[in-house]
Formats: C-alpha cells, sequence, structure tokens
C-alpha cells in the first residue's frame, strides 16, 4: 500500500473528494444540456461556462485566505453542508418550473461558487498530510479520487437527466455532498502539519499580495495557468454542440464524453501517483501543455465517436496532469503558512476561464467547431512557448 494510504486521515479525504467529484461531474452534463436546450444556441453554453468559472475570480482569493485562517477539516465539512443543501432547493425548484435560462445559469453561478471556495481548502489540506517531498504524489491521489467521481458523476448524472429531469439529478448530487461530509467525520487534525492561521483575514489577504510582488515564481505560474486556460479548457464549452450536431449523441451520449474525460484524468493521475516526479517537473509540465494544444487541434479535425473520445481523454489527461504539477509547484514555491493562499492564487488564476469560454461559444456560432478549436489549441502553443522563450525564472523551477 502507498505510505499515504497509510494515513486515515488522507483516505477520508480521499473519499470526500471522490464522492465530492460525483456532483462536480453532474456539473458539466448539466449546464451544457440544460443551457443548449433552453436556448439552442452555443453562444449561451460559452456564457453559462464563463458564469460557472466566474466566481474563481472573487471566491477564490477570499477562499484561500478563509483556508488559512480556519481549521481545514471543520471548514471544508461545513462547506459540503452547505453545498447539499443549496443544491436540494433548486431541486425543488426545478420539479416546478421547466428549465430555463434564468434559472439554469442561477445554478450555474452558485454550483461555481461552491467549487471555487472549496477547491483551496481540499489542496492545501491534501498537501498538510503529504509535505513537500509527497505534495505531489498527495495532489495525484486527490486527483485520481476526483476522476473517478467523476467518470460516475458523469454518467450517472446524464442518464438521470435524460430518463427523469434534473431534478432528480440533483438530488444525487446533494447526496454525494452529505456523504462527502460525512466521510470527514473523526479526521483528526493532529496528523495535520500546519495549524490554521489566526490572524484577521483583512490581513491575511494583504499577506497574499505581499507575496506577490516579492515571489517572481509564484506570480508566473499564475500568469502561465490564467493563460492556458483562457485557450486549454475552454474547448468544454463545444462539446454540446459537437454532441448534437457531429455526432448526432443526447444528454447521455454527452455525459459518456465528459466520462472519457474523466478516464483520461484517472490514467494520468494514476501514474503520477505511482511514479512522482521530484525533479524536472517544468520540463514534464511543459510537454503536457504542447500536448494538450496538439489534442485540442486534433479534436476540432475528428468526427467519429470513438476518435473523438479517444481525444477527449488525452485532452483531459494533459490538464490533469499540468492541473497536478501546477499546484505542487505553487504550495512548494511558498512558506507552509500562506499554501492555502498560495492555492487560492491558483483558483483566482483558473478564473480566467470565463473569457475563454465566451471566446468558445462565440466561436463556435461565428466559424464553427472545428476552425474554433483550431484557434484554441494554437493559443495553447503560443501561451507555452512565450513562457518557457520569456521568463527565465519558469525553466529554473
Amino acid at each position: 500500500m502507498n505510505a499515504l494510504f497509510r494515513s486515515a486521515p488522507y483516505r477520508r479525504l480521499w473519499c470526500n473528494s471522490a464522492l465530492n467529484a460525483v456532483s462536480m461531474g453532474g456539473d458539466y452534463v448539466l449546464i451544457g444540456w440544460l443551457v443548449l436546450d433552453a436556448t439552442q444556441s452555443s453562444s449561451w453554453v460559452g456564457i453559462a461556462f464563463a458564469l460557472y468559472y466566474l466566481p474563481n475570480i472573487i471566491f477564490g482569493i477570499i477562499g484561500g485566505g478563509i483556508a488559512d485562517r480556519f481549521p481545514r477539516r471543520g471548514l471544508l465539512q461545513s462547506l459540503d453542508f452547505g453545498a447539499a443543501g443549496l443544491i436540494i432547493l433548486f431541486s425543488v425548484l426545478f420539479v416546478y418550473q421547466t428549465p430555463q435560462a434564468p434559472l439554469v445559469l442561477a445554478l450555474t453561478l452558485v454550483l461555481g461558487s461552491l467549487r471555487a471556495i472549496k477547491n483551496p481548502v481540499r489542496l492545501a489540506l491534501a498537501y498538510d498530510f503529504a509535505g513537500r517531498q509527497q505534495a505531489t504524489r498527495a495532489l495525484s491521489g486527490i486527483s485520481v479520487a476526483s476522476r473517478i467521481g467523476m467518470l460516475i458523476g458523469a454518467i450517472a448524472i446524464g442518464v438521470l437527466t435524460d430518463r427523469f429531469g434534473v431534478a432528480v439529478a440533483l438530488i444525487l448530487m446533494a447526496l454525494m455532498h452529505t456523504a462527502a461530509a460525512g466521510a470527514l467525520t473523526g479526521m483528526r487534525s493532529r496528523n495535520q502539519r500546519v495549524a490554521a492561521d489566526n490572524t484577521p483575514l483583512w490581513q491575511n489577504l494583504s499577506d497574499y499580495v505581499r507575496e506577490f510582488r516579492v515571489n517572481r515564481v509564484l506570480l508566473m505560474l499564475v500568469l502561465v495557468t490564467a493563460g492556458i486556460e483562457l485557450f486549454g479548457t475552454s474547448y468544454t464549452s463545444a462539446l454540446p454542440e459537437l454532441a448534437t450536431s457531429r455526432l448526432a449523441l443526447r444528454a447521455d451520449g454527452l455525459g459518456l464524453m465528459h466520462a472519457a474525460q474523466a478516464s483520461g484524468g484517472l490514467l494520468i493521475g494514476l501514474l503520477l501517483f505511482v511514479v512522482s516526479p521530484q525533479k524536472r517537473r517544468t520540463r514534464i509540465y511543459g510537454i503536457c501543455v504542447l500536448l494538450l494544444g496538439i489534442s485540442i487541434i486534433t479534436l476540432g479535425h475528428v468526427s467519429d465517436i470513438p476518435t473523438v473520445l479517444l481525444t477527449l481523454a488525452v485532452v483531459s489527461a494533459m490538464i490533469s496532469a499540468w492541473d497536478i504539477l501546477t499546484q505542487s509547484m505553487m504550495q512548494s514555491c511558498v512558506p507552509d503558512h500562506l499554501r492555502g493562499r498560495s492555492m487560492g492564487a491558483w483558483t483566482f488564476a483558473i478564473g480566467s476561464s470565463p473569457l475563454g469560454q465566451l471566446e468558445m461559444g462565440f466561436l463556435v456560432t461565428a466559424i464553427g467547431i472545428g476552425p474554433a478549436l483550431y484557434l484554441n489549441g494554437f493559443g495553447v502553443l503560443l501561451v507555452i512557448l512565450l513562457a518557457f522563450t520569456a521568463t527565465p525564472v519558469l525553466r529554473k523551477l
């Protein structure tokens, strides 16, 4: 057994992450399908995904500060119970109302806000149990848990939505959050390596800004992350249109496409969990981003279901590896008492996704799926080439 899994608190966090991800896997299926069904427009799908990621800009910073301010286990558990309550509320609303655009967009904003607040807490807590030397492995394990959950969630939520309606799918998502909160019960804080920082939240956030001014490595990682998020992850806005117009699939087929992505992320997460790179992380980081750009370009060309599913798995694998390495490097380049805030910085950086989602949605409408994916794939390649050319500090990580 891997040494990390000998730690009961880490196992509990792993289960919490997997159960949360079942709900998160449903996010992408519900948002894409419901918005396209309500508006018949890929532009609105792009707007919806932009709204989903928008809270990262605000709540990423706040969530990072809160993650350093309060005991992380209790905070994460409280957030899960709160998420369950909010999702149940929307389930009731969908029982009495048809899925119209305003209600679907409100659900999208709530789901995005929940993810933005919780991510820094969970990622910092994983590092707590592992320490600097095992950080990449610990974060890979959490990624594996998330991908397993998303794989199950994407299929289950897609099928439930198609056969029983959105209200039933939301009930399952709420139950997953309740179970996730329960998984943390009994987790002992003595296994955490870092105590909560009891400084006032305003000072906590002030330290955030100060670290950006002096830590060039953290700043560069944030900027590169924002660029890759802009061009690299926005392809998800094209998937509903790809499923319906090119592949003639329904909600369950869209769920299968998201499940293929979860499978790719799962496999790369397992690889990094078993073979955790301690050296040449930046080289692996760069290779993953290059392959991501090439895979997105490929996705714009292929038109048969098996090849699309395989390409989506590769795209997701590269995004997963890049995410894990970024999270590890960001937490390793700051003092321990700022690690929650470093993950808040990561969440803030992925807040550039709304611009990418909007851009992709409008491009699909204006020029079609293929050209839109080509442009974004080349955008990914350009970002990483410029980053390594213009920022020597990044090459020295």
